[in-house]
């Protein structure tokens, strides 16, 4: 793992707190982690570094950092300090700066179109009256916004509910569309109508945003964020009962 982030360390330290984190060469820590590391005290030991008896030194808070003298930003990258933001690059968490075509960025981007076309389809249900749907698309989108805040805070995302549905649910709901919609399982089409075809766009659009995340979470065959990747999915099956609720004549 290349990048140690809050969530990974609270994971880590659930059982119990040490007096020392091993920091291998190549490995950088989110200014998030690194302040958790010194809020509990735990001192960061680089490489071959040997721990040392001397009393653990707590790390600056984010805050004190800004407000030092000096150059204010760091490469996620290569650890290279600026004083001002490169227009070529952009903030990735705290003051930590990657190129804007870095792959955790793509995917932000990712976010906010669909955030975009998610409003474009609020408002033609809205012309129409549907107003349930309406609703059903402002939960879709609040999910959208809470996934970019908690990955751009390095904040799990939690699981809970999406349309009132557990994931048992959601399993259910979406494997038994006669049984809960009074229609099968169906291939969009032309004729269906634009707010249902919409509902199809946007369901594609997050399989695409699911790609993109494992893109720029994995590590190796490891998932630095799981709960993002756990998040889209339930929001791409969540869309597809929204499709079946139109087509089953719900949505008023």
């Amino acid at each position: 793992m290349k990048v140690i982030s809050e969530s990974y360390l609270r994971d880590l330290f659930r059982k119990a707190v040490p007096e020392t984190f091993r920091l291998e060469e190549g490995q950088i820590l989110t200014p998030s982690a690194s302040q958790l590391l010194g809020e509990k005290g735990v001192k960061v030991i680089r490489g071959d570094e040997e721990p040392s008896a001397s009393q653990p030194e707590a790390a600056p808070s984010i805050t004190e950092a800004e407000k030092a003298p000096g150059p204010k930003y760091v490469s996620a990258m290569d650890g290279g300090l600026f004083e001002t933001k490169p227009e070529h690059m952009t903030q990735l968490t705290g003051m930590q700066l990657v190129p804007k075509d870095h792959p955790r960025i793509v995917f932000r981007g990712r976010l906010d179109t669909c955030q975009g076309e998610i409003l474009l389809l609020q408002a033609k249900a809205h012309e129409k009256g549907k107003m349930t749907l309406v609703a059903d698309l402002e939960e879709i989108l609040e999910w959208t916004r809470d996934i970019m805040r908690r990955d751009v805070l390095d904040t799990p995302v939690p699981a809970k509910p999406i349309l009132g549905l557990t994931d048992a649910e959601l399993r259910a709901h979406s494997h038994n569309p006669k049984k809960y919609f009074g229609t099968g399982h169906f291939l969009p089409t032309y004729d269906m109508g634009e707010l249902i075809l919409g509902l199809n766009r946007l369901r594609a659009l997050v399989r695409e945003m699911e790609v993109s995340a494992v893109s720029a979470l994995k590590e190796g065959f490891q998932l630095e964020k799981p709960d993002i990747v756990q998040a889209l999915n339930r929001m791409s099956s969540a869309l597809y009962i929204m499709m079946l609720k139109d087509k089953g004549g719900i949505y008023t």
